[in-house]
């Protein structure tokens, strides 16, 4: 379970240096949390 949380640790921080200094990488993020989120409204 404790590789579990690192592995979310490591996205979030992937995820955050992407959208900080790669130019579209942050419409692609909102456009997948809108997905999940829509889906989870549901």
């Amino acid at each position: 379970m404790k590789l579990f949380y690192w592995a979310v640790a490591i996205a979030i921080v992937v995820t955050i240096l992407a959208v900080l200094f790669v130019p579209g990488v942050d419409d692609f993020v909102e456009q997948t949390f809108q997905r999940y989120l829509g889906r989870a409204a549901r």
